[in-house]
């Protein structure tokens, strides 16, 4: 299981619902993407969004093929506007960075 990815392409991108009640040790979840990723958060991993990113979303890839993407959660950097869209579906741009949510393997508990 990779903690951190990166995709070339662009690829579909559901975010999580019932994670808003998530923390973890680091100060925010796009802190926690900056820390495991070692890149700056700058715009919104969505595709044709231009906004600042500026929370830590938590997303799953739903037409992934490694079943691992499809079910377990991970962080990309996302706009409030975007972040604020639970369930809904998107495409990420290419070169996103996935960051894992599972702070066990990451940050810690």
């Amino acid at each position: 299981m990779n903690k951190v990815y990166s995709v070339e392409d662009s690829v579909k991108i559901r975010n999580a619902n019932g994670t808003s009640d998530r923390s973890c040790k680091c100060d925010s979840w796009i802190e926690h993407w900056e820390i495991f990723s070692n890149k700056t958060a700058s715009t919104c991993s969505v595709s044709n969004c231009s906004n600042k990113a500026t929370d830590g979303a938590h997303i799953t890839r739903p037409a992934a093929k490694n079943e691992d993407y499809k079910t377990h959660t991970y962080i990309v950097p996302m706009c409030s506007s975007h972040n604020g869209k639970h369930g809904e579906e998107f495409y990420s741009k290419e070169n996103t960075t996935f960051v894992w949510a599972n702070v066990s393997e990451t940050c810690g508990a």
